[in-house]
């Protein structure tokens, strides 16, 4: 009864999990391609950063 109200429809629950599963998959892809992207860079480039905490 009352129960059901509170966890809201089964259509409505579903449409937002697809959309939230959307919305993971296409931030997990711009992740990935955003470290594909940033770590050649950093392992690549003269890491400056570490020179100056050595010395």
């Amino acid at each position: 009864g009352h129960s059901q109200l509170k966890t809201g429809h089964p259509v409505r629950s579903a449409i937002h999990k697809q959309l939230n599963g959307r919305l993971v998959l296409r931030w997990v892809t711009t992740w990935e391609s955003l470290l594909l992207y940033v770590l050649p860079v950093y392992s690549f480039a003269p890491s400056k950063a570490e020179d100056n905490k050595e010395t």
